[in-house]
């Protein structure tokens, strides 16, 4: 009986310890799908400027041959130049301490593109003062001389990009001038204004077929039509090109003739094909801003689109690159606040702006939806 009784005591240890065991065994935790990384490779080339950390290579191929672009600067101190501004309204032309004379030197640029032996394919000479219905007779005068900047071999316009920079001395107050010289004689193709650190400093653009090139001033084709950016009573706040045959243009207030203040009014951004045809215009306000400015765009491989956050009006435009006038302008009150976590379908885009605001948008790369945060500096 003893022994029974110590069977029993065994057999209802062990029902106790099966009733207290989990119900049903745990499932192994499977790892979270991982995110989508932003493919933010631009669908066009930049050009390298003047003061960027990588330049052009200097060793380029023209057809069949290769060629070294060499191009230098020189101070010609033998050549002043003088600059006397015009008297300002209301002051005595005669009074000398209303009116400072800018003082400077010719300076002389030297471009050669040299073949594999050394010998010149061709030797070109530019002075400085010849830049100065671009960028201002007193700059002209009182800028620093500086070798250009090479910014590429353009195969479609047969053609080698140069910036030049003016800056008086200890400033930067100035900007670049942009130089197309014929890869076959050295002859001048085209001079132009390409971006300033007073206004619109936007990078040479080259589009991915290379026979559209955007400055901050003009859009240039490969087959010599070149359309001005300008527009009277407005300043160029920035310019992005969308695609091959298309470009954004942000503008901002600007000047009469008399230098009075013109106030914006109407829309403010264009889209334009690469014969200065307008395509559309709309109110948008997406500028970043330092030495100059530039728009503030995120380019998503993934869907092929272009995105810009514009705070004052707390709107994101969503330009498609391959049809830009299909482009929304989706307000914030639209969008669904962001709730963690991030969802595997979703990529961020970041906006940092001049205000100090920071702003993520989160899309959902299958149902187009975004969900956003925006958190603004207290001061």
């Amino acid at each position: 009986m003893l022994l029974l009784a110590s069977c029993d005591q065994n057999t209802a240890s062990r029902q106790e310890t099966a009733t207290r065991a989990p119900r049903h065994a745990p499932a192994d935790v499977l790892p979270p799908a991982p995110l989508v990384a932003p493919d933010t490779a631009l669908p066009y080339r930049l050009l390298p400027g003047f003061g960027d950390s990588v330049q052009a290579p200097p060793l380029v191929r023209i057809g069949t041959e290769d060629f070294r672009v060499l191009a230098t600067a020189r101070t010609d101190s033998a050549r002043p130049l003088r600059y006397v501004p015009p008297p300002q309204p209301g002051t005595d032309p005669n009074d000398s301490t209303q009116n400072s004379i800018g003082r400077g030197f010719e300076g002389v640029y030297t471009f050669r593109l040299l073949q594999a032996n050394g010998q010149p394919r061709f030797v070109r000479q530019l002075k400085k003062s010849d830049f100065k219905a671009l960028i201002s007779e007193a700059l002209a005068v009182e800028s620093e001389v500086t070798a250009p900047s090479f910014a590429g071999y353009l195969p479609a316009f047969n053609a080698l990009a140069f910036e030049i920079s003016f800056y008086p001395p200890e400033s930067d107050a100035g900007g670049q001038a942009l130089v197309l010289l014929d890869a076959a004689t050295g002859r001048v193709r085209h001079k132009s204004l390409a971006r300033w650190t007073d206004g619109c400093n936007s990078l040479l653009a080259l589009s991915a077929n290379g026979r559209t090139l955007l400055s901050s001033t003009e859009l240039l084709q490969a087959n010599g039509h070149v359309t001005s950016l300008e527009k009277p009573g407005r300043t160029i706040l920035g310019t992005l090109l969308i695609n091959d045959q298309t470009a954004l243009v942000e503008y901002g207030p600007g000047y009469d003739r008399r230098g009075q203040d013109v106030p914006l009014r109407g829309p403010n951004a264009t889209l334009l094909d690469a014969s200065g045809r307008v395509l559309k215009t709309f109110t948008l306000e997406s500028i970043e801003a330092g030495l100059g400015s530039q728009i503030l765009a995120r380019y998503l491989a993934q869907t092929h689109a272009y995105y810009l956050f514009d705070e004052t009006h707390r709107q994101l435009a969503v330009i498609p690159r391959d049809q830009p006038t299909q482009l929304q302008l989706l307000k914030l009150r639209q969008m669904a606040p962001f709730r963690a976590p991030q969802r595997p379908t979703e990529v961020k885009i970041v906006f940092e702006t001049e205000t100090g605001a920071h702003a993520a948008f989160y899309l959902d790369t299958v149902s187009k939806q975004f969900r956003y945060t925006l958190r603004k500096p207290a001061y």
